[in-house]
């Protein structure tokens, strides 16, 4: 009897002492959920996952965590707990380079051929006037070169993926291949053009749609701003300037 009380009291004991190890503050990989998803945009965001968010934390989901930890003076243990949490959703996250699964692409140099500018213009607005499922024109502005593309998504930017496999094609050879490339561009909404920024790398590995772009991507606008906590985009910013009209 007394043999199987301590067993017991053991059994009850070691869960507790497991449980303490480990703070339920800290996500780790199996981890499921809205929050997981989240990160896993951010992380896509920041350049250090090239994949759909799931809402599962997985083997990638863990090397693209212990790659951020380390690029940002993190203990790199593929874990985030607070301060690795703080950091992932701060305007001053540092970015992934490039991810290692491409190579490092690097869009068409400025050739002159574009000498025009863009209005500037609140997201709200535009947001109002280029609805899901409707066309806009964009004009990259280092080369000229057009394409058309399709809203898919998007709150605080738009989400935006190639109408046509030709389309996809030249957005391709702008950017000199999926690239991690904020590019300036001019965005023709309603016969108005707007300053826009354009990311190079759609969110999937996986080719999706008529197209045959891998997903969607991002473009920005004045003020537009991640939809993961409404975070605010450096280089977009920089890209938006480079082809806004100026007083």
């Amino acid at each position: 009897m007394k043999r199987y009380v301590a067993a017991l009291l053991l059994f009850m004991i070691l869960p507790l002492t497991a449980a303490a190890t480990q703070s339920p503050d800290v996500v780790t990989r199996g981890a499921t959920g809205t929050d997981i998803y989240s990160i896993q945009v951010r992380l896509i965001d920041l350049g250090y996952l090239n994949y759909r968010a799931t809402g599962k934390y997985s083997d990638m989901t863990t090397s693209a965590v212990r790659s951020f930890q380390q690029r940002n003076g993190l203990p790199a243990d593929g874990q985030i707990g607070a301060e690795t949490m703080r950091v992932l959703f701060s305007d001053s996250a540092v970015r992934q380079g490039a991810n290692p699964r491409f190579s490092s692409a690097v869009g068409r140099a400025y050739t002159g051929a574009v000498s025009s500018k863009g209005t500037v213009s609140s997201w709200d607005a535009i947001d109002a006037r280029f609805p899901v499922g409707s066309e806009a024109r964009i004009t990259d502005y280092n080369t000229g070169e057009s394409f058309t593309v399709v809203r898919t998504g998007g709150i605080n930017n738009a989400e935006v993926t190639a109408a046509s496999p030709q389309d996809n094609e030249t957005f391709s050879y702008v950017f000199g291949g999926y690239s991690w490339e904020h590019r300036p561009v001019l965005v023709e909404i309603g016969g108005t053009q707007y300053a826009g920024s354009l990311f190079g790398m759609p969110t999937s590995l996986e080719i999706g749609g008529s197209s045959g772009m891998s997903g969607s991507t991002f473009l920005y606008f004045n003020n537009a701003r991640s939809d993961v906590y409404e975070l605010a985009d450096e280089e977009h910013v920089i890209a938006i300037t480079a082809v806004a009209e100026t007083a």
